[in-house]
């Protein structure tokens, strides 16, 4: 018998017209481990959902059909009585704490179930040491920990409550690569020591491929493919059909003609070896294929656009400054790429850059303003910043007057704000979704409004912090490709955050590397990934085709592979 059973569960949200799940049916054995994957608004957090019972119990909509665990339907259980067996990690892990202490947050839904102390506290130190933290974390404000620490928290107060089900929703979105090969760790083992099933919700098919047991593709509120892993990428169509990312070391086995559809490094180096056939692992090159490079930037080819000069800042009541003397400049034109380990100062130094963080020491200089430190009004319309969580700019009551507000405020006339809106809209996907409430949208959808919003001003430079978040192979690229189009033809300068190498590699000309708020590395994406001592020190880890390249280069110096 199976532990978790789908059975013709339909779903539809109180503010939606259209089901979010329609008829889905499977099945999960105990222990398995799951990577549910599928374009932006799919369905799959609405599936985690019901999986856990926040729907129908925390939610309100339209549900039909049955999600039944050991054959106890989830329906007629209390979220008391489902939060013992089951526990679900949201994507951003601040929207589950309720405390501001670690111990507080790991002991909070025990102290809910009477649990006795003296098993409270040996619960917390187990479930501290299953997430690889010291218990030195116990008196941590929840506030002070990076981005990793968070999650491996998040993950603790799941763990404390000792249950057979694990839901993950984006897991490793925000994480850097080191932070997030840490986490899959802690998941794996989690799954194969402790027989915990997984339920992994992932845009991200490459990192989680490798862990799985079994691969469900959804499609329009539906489950498309249900397939055990080792057959799920045999024909990758699909997932390229629905915009989806395919294993990019299957992607080459799949060039190469082979039958076989690797998924880790060392599977891919055995298959290549034994093949007579050797793959081109050529990194990706830059869509702006006339831009003007860093080097020609700074023999005077480039107008200058802001100059960060000796940029230090730190926080109030902090003994380490979060950035120390940062020097750069920004000229027109320029995609440039931010990255370093979580904590590493990325996100202070957008903020410095637009204007919300005053420097502790040196200062930023922004063309035709001088010296003085701007007026943020005067910044509008000249730098734009679409935040990590998009629902910090999301304020209007449709889509389309988010994407509006920015034009009205500028005082176009009717027409132009009509037309602009109208143009945006369609280039970032959300035409079919303008008269829909940003908050009924999905993370992805809601980072696209965001960033359309900020877009419709046109601004001279555009700030991305993270655009990866939630969002489905497809749409990223169309983000970017929009967005570093608009850089080519009207010598815009586009400056954005990431954990994604490949991201990196192919839209960035340019990539400031930072490590402990210290500048690292400037320069051209290729140098900076071709180097693992340098990649090492910055706390990041080379896209699989590199490591292939270096693998295979190893085994066989004289291999031809580009």
């Amino acid at each position: 018998m199976s532990q978790i059973e789908i059975r013709d569960v339909s779903f539809t949200y109180p503010s939606r017209s259209e089901p979010s799940l329609k008829r889905v049916n499977a099945e999960v054995e105990c222990g398995e481990f799951i990577l549910l994957t599928g374009p932006t608004g799919c369905g799959k957090s609405t599936l985690l959902r019901t999986l856990n019972g926040l729907i129908p119990h925390a939610s309100g909509g339209v549900l039909s059909g049955n999600v039944s665990m050991d054959d106890t339907n989830l329906a007629d259980q209390s979220l008391a009585a489902i939060c013992q067996h089951v526990g679900l990690l949201f994507q951003n892990p601040d929207d589950q704490f309720f405390c501001t202490v670690v111990e507080d947050e790991l002991a909070f839904g025990l102290e809910n179930l009477g649990i006795p102390p003296f098993q409270i506290d040996a619960r917390i130190d187990a479930a501290l040491t299953q997430v690889k933290l010291s218990s030195e974390f116990r008196g941590r404000a929840i506030s002070t920990l990076s981005g990793g620490e968070k999650q491996r928290i998040a993950l603790a107060c799941l763990c404390v409550m000792q249950p057979r089900v694990l839901l993950l929703d984006e897991p490793t979105s925000h994480l850097d690569p080191t932070s997030t090969r840490d986490i899959l760790e802690i998941l794996r083992q989690l799954n194969r020591q402790n027989g915990i099933t997984m339920v992994i919700a992932a845009h991200r098919v490459s990192e989680i491929a490798p862990l799985c047991d079994r691969v469900w593709l959804m499609s329009h509120a539906e489950i498309a493919l249900d397939s055990p892993v080792n057959r799920a990428f045999s024909d990758l169509s699909p997932y390229r059909k629905l915009g989806v990312e395919v294993p990019e070391l299957a992607e080459i086995s799949e060039q190469m003609g082979l039958p076989e559809r690797p998924l880790t490094v060392d599977q891919a180096a055995q298959l290549f070896l034994h093949s007579d056939k050797f793959p081109n692992l050529s990194a990706p090159t830059s869509n702006l294929s006339n831009f003007v490079s860093h080097e020609q930037r700074h023999q005077g080819s480039r107008n200058l656009l802001a100059s960060v000069e000796n940029l230090t800042f730190q926080y109030p009541r902090t003994e380490i400054p979060a950035l120390t003397e940062v020097s750069f400049e920004i000229g027109e034109g320029e995609v440039t790429a931010i990255m370093g380990a979580n904590g590493s100062g990325k996100t202070t130094l957008l903020l410095s850059i637009l204007g919300l963080l005053r420097p502790t020491e040196g200062q930023i200089l922004i063309a035709d303003i001088g010296r003085e430190r701007p007026k943020l009004r005067k910044l509008a319309g000249k730098i734009g910043i679409v935040f990590q969580d998009p629902d910090l700019l999301l304020q209007a009551e449709t889509v389309n007057d988010e994407v509006a507000f920015g034009p009205k405020n500028l005082k176009l006339s009717r027409s132009e704000i009509q037309d602009r809106t109208k143009e945006v809209m369609s280039a970032f996907d959300l035409a079919n979704l303008g008269n829909e409430a940003p908050y009924s949208l999905s993370r992805g959808q809601r980072q696209r409004t965001a960033t359309a919003a900020v877009y419709s001003l046109l601004p001279a430079i555009l700030l991305l912090d993270e655009p990866t978040a939630g969002q489905d192979f497809s749409h990223l690229r169309q983000l970017m490709g929009v967005v570093c189009d608009t850089v080519e033809r009207q010598n815009k300068t586009l400056i954005f955050c990431t954990h994604d190498a490949q991201l990196t590699l192919q839209y960035a000309k340019r990539v400031l590397l930072l490590r402990q708020g210290e500048l690292i590395f400037d320069g051209r994406p290729s140098e900076a990934f071709s180097n693992s001592d340098l990649l090492e020190h910055a706390s990041l880890i080379a896209p699989p085709r590199t490591q292939l390249k270096w693998r295979l280069t190893n085994s066989q110096p004289n291999m031809p592979c580009r």
